[in-house]
């Protein structure tokens, strides 16, 4: 016995007398010492299963419960558990009782008996006779695994036999314990079973002649239907239903499964009936499209065909309908409904064609849609690199492109190489995939999020965590020199520069700005070693070859202090003060404190807050040598405080 579920089917076998089975009478007549007390309860137990098997409103499954549990109480054994035929010829677990834990049909239905290596259940089918087997883990004929698992000592398999067929089997045991069954119950429960299987079958014919009934029911009524399917589906489409729930309700509709195909055949997405139990989905493989007889069902279709039947054949298993999606004269996919859970009607076919057209409404929206979001996405991008919008704006958009505004951001330029790697790879495939292998090669919490072409090179945003520093170090710097060996090798890179992780998505305008001009040095200095590079090791380099002169050296040091000058601003400390006097003590805690009148403590505290919401680091000498420069500058030209609103 394993695991599975499929359906049962028992249908197909007459009613005869079986004439190589111990009958009631048979078995009492051998056993006339204690007949007379045994006979009642045989008899009682059987009317009983054969009452409730008359009611039209009783289940099959509580008449198997019955039929078990009463098999138990004549063996005097504690547990059993009913399986039916499958049309694959397997057993299907359905009920199980057990004296101790009641109904445990949840589990048993889950169980199929008769698989590969099942010899006792093969058995029982081979002499349609019930089958013992004592110290059941041990024993050869049995599913050792499940045996264990289940706490089988002793069991015995009896089959429900109609027509010399085994439509059935109930196998019994004592939970935990052990029971060995004498030829006396073993006969006892042969004669039980045979009666009982009349009953079962009578009662799962009753149960499909109610099936049957609807069925032909729900066929009457779906003739007219097909209008009803466009007018449904269509709704769903204008009221903006997602596609799953589109597809669902054609399922619902036509009550088989669906798949959806795009232009190159490759399936979308697709749903089936919950009864048929698909974990996969049906679609065709790309090996079965390139087959003729498949080319020359799309070629009708690209001829006008509205639908195609794709015949029966080994490699798709049933018979497949096919309609082609089309808006604005081209094809934007395919719509299959899959020959599973019934035949094919006519009113399938017109129908699947009327949801075919509401599907190709669907998918022009979603790629409209998709077209829309990129090109804001884009406008985005744009927006942070170039500094088209303020502050608020952007921050107000991030949240919808996936941008944390709890985390750091910062700008990466990326520079390739003439020759060498995939020539064939430009463009946005290769900003694509460059942006993919960023976030792989980087650790868990940094990520590639957006990319963007510029004048000769690629610009890509990355998404740290906001614990980083403001300063391209530790796991982050380790992480991109690693990860540039494989850019190089895959892309033809040949050097990268990164700029600082910044709290505010404003800042990242000026981060392109300086990158693009260190690019520019770094393309005249003919010969940059291919690696990544930070902008910080390159800012004096910068400052001092800018065509602007002290103009862009203001600006550096505007830019450097502006996070600290607003923090005092707000009332919160002097953070600038602080700085600038760290500087000019030579770096020196306690000479700080003092030129300062405060605790060397306070001192340390404030270089922390620094490094923390600045581009600054006080404890790198070439940070500190950056702020030698803002000093200068301040010295020079003054009034950064009264300027900014210090």
């Amino acid at each position: 016995m394993e695991s599975g579920r499929d359906l049962v089917h028992i249908d197909r076998v007459p009613f005869r007398k079986e004439a190589n089975h111990v009958t009631i009478a048979q078995y009492f007549d051998a056993r006339p010492e204690d007949s007379t007390d045994l006979y009642g309860q045989v008899i009682q137990a059987f009317e009983e299963v054969s009452l409730l098997a008359a009611s039209e409103s009783v289940p099959l499954d509580a008449v198997l419960r019955l039929v078990g549990q009463r098999l138990c109480e004549l063996l005097g054994v504690t547990r059993c558990s009913v399986y039916l035929r499958r049309e694959d010829g397997r057993f299907q677990g359905q009920v199980g009782y057990s004296r101790t834990r009641g109904n445990i049909d949840a589990k048993i239905s889950k169980l199929v008996a008769g698989v590969e290596h099942d010899l006792f259940t093969a058995e029982i089918v081979a002499t349609n006779s019930p089958v013992a087997v004592q110290d059941a883990v041990h024993d050869p004929r049995t599913i050792q695994r499940t045996m264990r698992a289940w706490g089988v000592r002793d069991m015995l398999g009896v089959p429900l036999v109609v027509d010399s067929e085994v439509i059935g089997i109930i196998y019994v045991d004592t939970e935990n314990g052990r029971h060995a069954y004498s030829d006396r119950e073993i006969k006892l429960a042969q004669a039980f079973a045979g009666l009982s299987a009349l009953a079962v079958r009578q009662c799962w014919l009753h149960r499909q002649l109610g099936e049957r009934a609807s069925v032909i029911d729900r066929q009457r009524r779906m003739l007219g239907r097909t209008a009803e399917v466009h007018t449904r589906v269509t709704r769903a489409v204008m009221d903006g239903e997602p596609l799953g729930a589109i597809l669902g309700l054609i399922v619902d509709l036509l009550g088989k499964p669906v798949v959806l195909y795009s232009p190159e055949k490759e399936p979308i997405s697709w749903a089936s009936p919950e009864s048929l139990g698909l974990e996969r989905s049906p679609a065709l493989s790309r090996s079965v499209w390139s087959r003729p007889w498949a080319q020359s069902a799309l070629a009708e279709l690209e001829g006008g065909a509205a639908s195609i039947m794709l015949r029966a054949h080994p490699e798709i298993r049933c018979r497949r309908l096919l309609a082609r999606l089309v808006t604005d004269g081209r094809c934007v996919g395919y719509l299959e409904l899959a020959e599973l859970g019934g035949a094919f009607t006519e009113i399938d076919a017109k129908a699947l064609e009327q949801a075919a057209m509401a599907v190709a409404l669907k998918l022009l929206n979603m790629q409209r849609n998709t077209e829309l979001r990129r090109r804001q996405r884009e406008e985005f991008v744009a927006d942070l690199l170039y500094g088209r919008a303020d502050l608020e704006s952007l921050d107000a958009r991030a949240e919808s492109f996936d941008f944390d505004l709890g985390c750091r951001h910062l700008v990466v330029r990326m520079q390739y190489a003439t020759v060498g790697g995939d020539e064939a790879l430009t463009g946005e495939r290769r900003r694509r995939r460059v942006s993919a292998a960023i976030t792989d090669g980087l650790p868990e919490g940094y990520r590639s999020l957006a990319f963007a072409r510029v004048p000769g090179a690629d610009l890509f945003i990355l998404e740290v965590p906001a614990a980083e520093s403001g300063h391209v170090d530790g796991v982050l710097h380790a992480g991109l020199q690693e990860l540039f060996g494989t850019l190089q090798r895959e892309f033809s890179a040949s050097y990268a520069v990164t700029s600082e992780p910044y709290r505010s998505l404003g800042a990242l305008h000026t981060a392109a700005d300086k990158l693009r001009e260190i690019d520019e040095l770094l393309r005249r200095a003919d010969g940059a070693e291919a690696r990544f590079y930070s902008a910080r090791e390159l800012e004096l380099l910068r400052l001092l070859g800018h065509r602007d002169g002290p103009s862009a050296m203001l600006a550096h040091t505007r830019e450097l202090v502006r996070p600290l000058l607003e923090h005092d601003a707000a009332g919160n400390g002097g953070l600038v003060r602080t700085l600038f006097a760290f500087v000019r003590a030579q770096g020196q805690v306690r000479a700080t404190a003092v030129a300062l009148g405060v605790h060397e403590n306070t001192v340390r505290y404030r270089l922390a807050r620094i490094k923390e919401l600045s581009a600054v680091d006080p404890d790198r000498l070439d940070s500190l040598l950056g702020v030698m420069i803002a000093i200068r500058i301040h010295d020079l030209f003054g009034g950064l405080e009264h300027e900014l609103g210090a």
